[in-house]
């Protein structure tokens, strides 16, 4: 019999109902993200003709995450998580087929914002719903199902992608709509609503607690998350997910193909080792892989600033792969420890502020740099980020899970 709180055990139906819709729905939704995470960049580029657009856009989609998330969490703890998930996957299915008619840049940023927004609300409402069928003994483990499940798609969307541009890049944004589309029945008709009790008791019109509650920002725990967060957004989005295409095509001179390849084998190591993090972390606690995660990462972003060829930027990317296959888990089960579970919405929607507001605000620093000075300035800058975050959660991040677990609510 679990010593865990009743409050803070999974639903065992809602956990049935709706694991193998989440999971199956993640698959399917990360396939179109993944081709379009590579053509997103690369089209960008071409119908602007200028590689700071690139990162430009990265920004804009940032800001839409940015400005959907916490809005999204304060409405998933009032009108449930369901209704938000299916809003935010009819914004995304709609502007990418609108996607395929554009031809400048200024079209393209507008839908893309718009496409943006209903990502937010998808990955914010979702995050709450994994949240609710999990706790703090299995929760690194469901968190790294739903990475395996993301990373299947995103190891087969850029090579569907880097096919489909062989024959027109537009192709991409179809495929995305398609699989959001697809997405879009799998939630209607597999996933169950999950809101808890306790939340719909907190918003209630009568209940004195409706309002937003600040205090729980208010801890080290929560300073520490906010730090790394804005570094692994950084490197993800800023970074990996913007620039490092271009830098690819325009420095190393690798094809369209050939960068596909790059972001598979990402994606491949990612997925070898989420399900063995989501256990070591369930076991042991989340810092125990957070920290050398963020350290090797710091490493990785170094070294793809003074790796001049393909093949040295396939080594690069090989470590990539497996340190945001720690971090990435890590991280998001530290972020659903902490969340109090009457206010999981809004915990995890300003918590996904911090998560866009590194992906807002690096494609214009670091595009800035990479344009004005290079790309070892811009990259060695996220690189000494990330090392400096890894040091700051060693220090002040208290642990939340496995068997030396702290009360974190300091």
């Amino acid at each position: 019999m679990s010593n865990l709180p009743k409050s803070n055990k999974p639903d065992a139906k809602l956990y049935k109902n709706s694991t193998t819709g989440i999971f199956a729905s993640y698959f399917v939704w990360s396939l179109g993200t993944g081709a379009q995470s590579l053509a997103r960049p690369l089209f960008a580029f071409l119908v602007s003709g200028q590689i700071f657009f690139a990162p430009l856009l990265a920004s804009t989609n940032a800001l839409a995450r940015t400005i959907a998330g916490p809005i999204t969490g304060f409405l998933t703890d009032r009108i449930g998580r369901k209704p938000m998930v299916i809003i935010g996957t009819v914004l995304r299915a709609g502007s990418s087929f609108i996607e395929i008619f554009v031809d400048s840049f200024l079209q393209f940023a507008i839908l893309e914002f718009i496409g943006q927004l209903g990502v937010s609300m998808w990955v914010t409402s979702s995050s709450v719903l994994i949240a609710d069928v999990s706790n703090e003994n299995n929760r690194g483990r469901m968190v790294a199902s739903r990475t395996m499940s993301m990373r299947v798609g995103m190891i087969l969307g850029p090579i569907i992608a880097g096919a489909l541009a062989t024959i027109d890049l537009r192709y991409v944004f179809a495929f995305n709509g398609i699989t959001k589309s697809i997405t879009l029945l799998m939630v209607i008709l597999m996933i169950s609503e999950t809101r808890p009790e306790s939340a719909r008791q907190r918003t209630a019109k009568d209940s004195p607690r409706r309002g937003i509650d600040f205090s729980f920002f208010k801890t080290r725990a929560f300073f520490a998350l906010t730090v790394v967060t804005f570094g692994l957004s950084m490197m993800s989005q800023g970074v990996f997910m913007s620039i490092f295409p271009v830098h690819l095509q325009e420095i190393i001179g690798a094809t369209e193909n050939q960068i596909g390849i790059i972001v598979t084998l990402s994606g491949a190591l990612t997925l070898a080792v989420a399900f063995p993090n989501g256990i070591f972390i369930d076991r042991f606690g989340r810092k125990k892989s957070l920290v050398p995660g963020l350290l090797m990462l710091g490493i990785v972003a170094i070294g793809m600033a003074y790796s001049n060829t393909y093949f040295a930027m396939l080594f690069v990317v090989g470590f990539y792969g497996i340190a945001e296959g720690t971090v990435m888990g890590s991280s998001q089960a530290y972020a659903m420890d902490l969340a109090p579970e009457d206010r999981r919405g809004e915990f995890l929607g300003v918590w996904a502020i911090f998560q866009n507001s590194g992906a807002l605000l690096a494609p214009l620093l670091i595009g800035a740099i990479y344009a004005i000075w290079g790309p070892k300035e811009a990259f060695t800058l996220v690189g000494a980020w990330l090392l400096i975050s890894a040091v700051l959660m060693a220090a002040f991040g208290p642990e939340t899970g496995g068997k030396n677990k702290k009360n974190y609510d300091e």
